[in-house]
């Protein structure tokens, strides 16, 4: 009774239903959205954290490379050097987080004694090297800024003592990169809990210059520049408080390991929120050699941060008009009937429906019926409907005893009052009325149209599938799933395997191991976004060779465009492409290189529209950046040369010869103080033409001889005012302007061309190290590297002659002593000498580097021409004489023969063959005591030693507060 009812107000329970059913649809539409767009607000900030930390990470090494070049840029950095240039910096207000900026120096067990007294006699008397015990190599902690506070307790401690950070020392010295150690404790700690602690240290070596191999490094290696870091400090101070609705978790390593954790903004997490939450994420960074495992959880907080949520408004409403949709429609569907409806929706359905007796006469068909056979209702009244559309033929599934018995759908043909043949599918019920069935209803549906697309989608593959197998490349084919479900016949043949090796993910197998995951990443990317890609990675060949493809791939979707399908896409083999791209761009490499860095103007301009095509950094830096690539020459010169340069190539271009000039004034914009200044070149424009020997560019290639102009107009004008100083400017002009100018001007040139070709010539014999080429090639490389190191030497000669009287400074010999030791410690140690220093007088004012020349020189040539049968004693010594302060280097070594010692400090003149050298140290140890006003003598008997005494003259301003 109840379930009759009921079914005469189906309308108001569908309506009731539908409504319902919509709004749970939009809630939990809604509440998709809402999780979407937390879930994109989660990446953002993910984004943002680690951008931020990368960003701030970044910092701290450019300021330890910053440090590392005060180094490198210095002979001897002191304390007072390092403490203004991190003061300078102000690191703790700029970059909060960092602990200090600190250098540790390397010693040997021998050089550490040396090392602490050095340090104690800048007033650091309780310095020592710790933890104490033997071993094989020390480091020590010299310079900590801030030296105050926490920060003392790390001054002289040995880091390469600990397994832990020696590891990261290591790792920078070997690589000459930075690098960051694992998870630590600092030595500024106190005792109980404390932060996790990090470092990261820069490798500092000798001389300034980055060695070239693996030997050289471990060799040269001078110390760390490095920076302390606690944890907690460095990450909250990076990240700050934008972020406390995400738990941040920092992991040392590529594991989420308690053990490991750095930093966690968020340890008061409830339970449900740590283990339940839908909104986690896990990413690494890479610092300094170091990966770190960041693992984010959204909070409570996050996701409520928006106050009410807009689906459960959604839900509370839509159940609300539910009910109220439901009482209204109810309250209607009393005043319609039940035939109502059934006519409305006969009437407007697109199938025709016939209403079929028990015995398979028609009673009733739609418009839709009647405009899909033709037929009235009163001609189908006449004789059974399978009569009416089989022409007399058998009823087949409309006969009426089949029908009245079940339900069931069906595929046949049907004829049309026309005569036509419609393929239709059926689709029939049987209707019952007081339990008894008394016919049945009929839905037909016209199906030609999908038979013929069918039809077109079978003829349509079978063309691809034919263009795919004649195509010239490999072409594929996925699913949105990423299977693979076609590949064409060009890539079974060139893997050798058939199409059911290939299908799902079974081609994958086919990508070289180094190369899939890079591949993978591609494709996924690509298949998120729904776009297309385009990568190259390694396929195996059939006979197992693996070859350089590209392949690119294209999204396909539905014929609506909505649904995504998988990608269809080709590979073509481009391993001979990519072999001379890599010859052709080495090639480019090694002549750029070349043209780059020659001291000299080098630029390619085009002839059509003089734009540059090439530009040197010599050429960019003289024009103030104005000349570089892509930018019309005549924009960086004078408006008063433009012209004459246009004239100069417009001959070029017509005459096809080069244009050579001497000596030739150009101007230059200076600054406000002298608006415009003239510089002289010698200058080649040479021609490039192309085949059809027309002139496509000019190569300018141009040498300043400014300082020979100048020097040669100077010496012509003022050479009768500067007679009283003759003697002076005879030894200057002869020693610098004749030989230093020559040597480091006109020589360096060339010899940094022969320096650049010998090394593209040794990368070309790479691998073939007992080959004849390669012996020679590397003796070439050593003579060059001699030669340089005597234009060195000789540039000094010129630095000798200024008055450095300006830059005297109260200089401790201990200081200054040690410094040298320290830079020629590998001598020392393979020499096994013993230095021995006795200072009466303790300090002198004197110019830093001429004071340290004098001790490298004089210490430096006592090692090297040691007796080989006795071990080396070296003693320093000073006192004063009269008004002299009387600085002594005595040693045991060869000696020299009487005969020889007046000649001892000539140019060029060397007694012992047996040690390389250029002849020129004591030479210009000579100038700087003589142009200080000082002397320097020599006392020497050969097989017994060597004494090489210096009279320093007492500088007016008192040194007493060394003393």
């Amino acid at each position: 009774m109840l379930f009759s009812r009921l079914k005469d107000y189906y309308l108001a329970l569908g309506s009731f239903v539908l409504v319902l059913g919509m709004t749970l649809y939009a809630y939990y539409v809604s509440r998709a959205n809402d999780q979407a767009e937390d879930a994109q607000l989660f990446k953002i900030k993910q984004v943002q954290i680690k951008a931020t930390l990368e960003r701030r990470m970044g910092y701290y090494l450019q300021i330890l490379k910053g440090v590392n070049g005060l180094f490198a840029a210095s002979d001897t950095v002191t304390r007072h050097d390092f403490q203004s240039y991190l003061n300078a910096l102000q690191i703790s207000k700029n970059y909060p987080g960092v602990q200090g900026i600190g250098f540790s120096a390397m010693a040997t067990p021998e050089q550490v004694p040396n090392l602490e007294r050095r340090i104690r006699a800048e007033g650091f008397s309780d310095f020592r090297v710790w933890p104490e015990g033997p071993r094989t190599e020390y480091s020590s902690i010299i310079f900590l800024e801030p030296l105050t506070g926490v920060n003392q307790r790390a001054f002289g401690y040995d880091m390469f003592n600990d397994q832990t950070r020696r590891e990261a020392m290591e790792a920078a010295r070997d690589f000459n990169l930075p690098a960051m150690t694992g998870k630590v404790r600092l030595v500024q700690e106190s005792i109980g809990k404390a932060q996790p602690g990090l470092l990261i240290y820069l490798p500092v070596y000798y001389g300034g210059k980055d060695p070239v191999d693996l030997a050289a490094r471990r060799s040269n290696l001078k110390g760390f520049v490095y920076a302390p870091f606690r944890a907690a400090d460095l990450f909250y101070n990076t990240i700050g408080n934008d972020f406390n609705d995400i738990s941040i978790s920092i992991y040392d390593g590529k594991e989420v390991k308690e053990e490991a954790l750095l930093y966690r903004n968020a340890s008061n997490l409830e339970a449900d929120e740590s283990e339940d939450s839908l909104l986690m994420a896990q990413d690494v960074i890479r610092v300094a050699g170091r990966t770190w495992t960041m693992e984010y959880k959204a909070t409570r907080a996050f996701t409520e941060a928006s106050g009410i949520d807009q689906h459960d408004l959604i839900l509370l409403g839509g159940s609300i008009i539910s009910l109220l949709i439901f009482f209204v429609v109810w309250s209607l569907q009393r005043y319609l009937r039940s035939n109502q409806l059934t006519e409305l929706i006969t009437k407007n359905t697109t199938a025709g429906l016939f209403m079929l007796d028990g015995r398979g006469y028609c009673t009733f068909q739609n418009p839709a019926a009647a405009r899909l056979l033709g037929f009235d209702l009163d001609e189908l009244k006449r004789r059974p409907l399978y009569e009416w559309v089989h022409k007399g033929q058998e009823p087949g599934n409309l006969a009426p005893e089949l029908v009245s018995q079940k339900a069931f759908t069906f595929e046949d043909t049907f004829l049309c009052r026309n005569g036509n043949s419609i393929p239709v599918v059926c689709s029939t019920r049987f209707v019952k009325q007081g339990g008894a069935v008394v016919g049945h209803i009929l839905e037909v549906r016209d199906v030609t149209e999908e038979k013929k697309a069918q039809q077109a989608l079978l003829e349509s593959e079978a063309r691809f599938r034919n263009m795919a197998d004649s195509a010239p490349v490999m072409i594929w084919i996925t699913d949105q799933n990423s299977d693979c479900t076609y590949v064409n016949r060009q890539w079974l043949k060139f893997t050798g395997t058939t199409l059911e090796e290939n299908l799902g993910k079974e081609w994958v197998t086919f990508v070289h191991p180094d190369d899939r995951q890079a591949m993978n990443r591609a494709y996924q990317q690509a298949s998120q976004s729904r776009t297309e890609f385009k990568v190259e990675y390694r396929l195996r060949r059939r006979d197992g060779d693996y070859r350089g493809v590209v392949t690119m791939g294209i999204p396909r979707f539905s014929a609506e465009g909505e649904e995504f399908l998988g990608f269809i896409g080709s590979s073509i083999d481009i391993s001979d492409r990519i072999k001379m791209e890599r010859k052709l761009k080495e090639s480019a490499d090694t002549l750029q290189r070349i043209f780059m860095q020659v001291p000299a103007i080098v630029g390619l301009v085009r002839a059509k529209d003089l734009r540059y095509t090439l530009v040197n950094a010599y050429l960019s830096t003289l024009y103030h950046g104005k000349a570089k690539v892509g930018e019309n020459a005549l924009n960086s010169l004078p408006e008063a040369q433009r012209e004459r340069f246009k004239t100069v190539i417009q001959r070029i271009v017509e005459t096809g010869e080069p244009y050579i000039g001497q000596e030739v004034p150009i101007t230059f914009e200076g600054s406000a103080q002298e608006p415009e200044y003239v510089r002289y070149f010698n200058l080649v424009y040479e021609p490039i033409k192309n085949s059809r020997g027309e002139v496509e560019s000019i190569l300018t290639f141009a040498v300043e001889v400014t300082e020979q102009v100048k020097s040669r107009e100077q010496l012509s004008s003022i050479n009768d005012e500067l007679n009283q100083k003759n003697q002076e400017l005879t030894r200057i002009n002869n020693d610098l302007d004749n030989f230093v100018y020559t040597a480091s001007h006109d020589l360096r040139s060339p010899l940094a061309n022969l320096e650049g070709l010998t090394t593209a010539l040794l990368e070309t014999v790479e691998g073939k190290e007992h080959s004849e080429e390669h012996i020679l090639l590397h003796m070439v490389a050593s003579s060059i590297s001699k030669l340089k190191g005597t234009i060195h030497d000789l540039t000094e000669i010129s630095k000798v002659q200024k008055d450095l009287d300006s830059l005297a400074e109260v200089l401790s010999f201990a200081e200054i002593l040690a410094g040298v030791e320290e830079d020629i410690s590998p001598m020392i140690q393979e020499a096994g000498v013993q230095v021995e220093a006795s200072f009466q007088v303790k300090c002198v004012r004197f110019a830093r580097k001429n004071l340290r020349s004098i001790l490298y020189n004089l210490v430096s040539n006592a090692v090297k021409y040691r007796d080989p049968n006795r071990k080396l004693k070296v003693k320093v010594t000073t006192a004063r004489q009269d008004d002299w302060v009387v600085l002594s280097v005595q040693d045991n070594g060869l000696g020299i023969r009487e005969d020889q010692q007046e000649k001892l400090f000539t140019m060029f003149r060397r007694f012992h063959s047996h040690v390389e050298g250029t002849g020129i140290g004591l030479y210009i140890v000579k100038r700087i005591i003589e142009n200080s006003g000082g002397r320097i003598e020599v006392s020497s008997e050969a097989g017994r030693g060597t004494t090489f005494t210096v009279y320093l003259q007492e500088h007016p301003q008192p040194v007493a507060l060394c003393n």
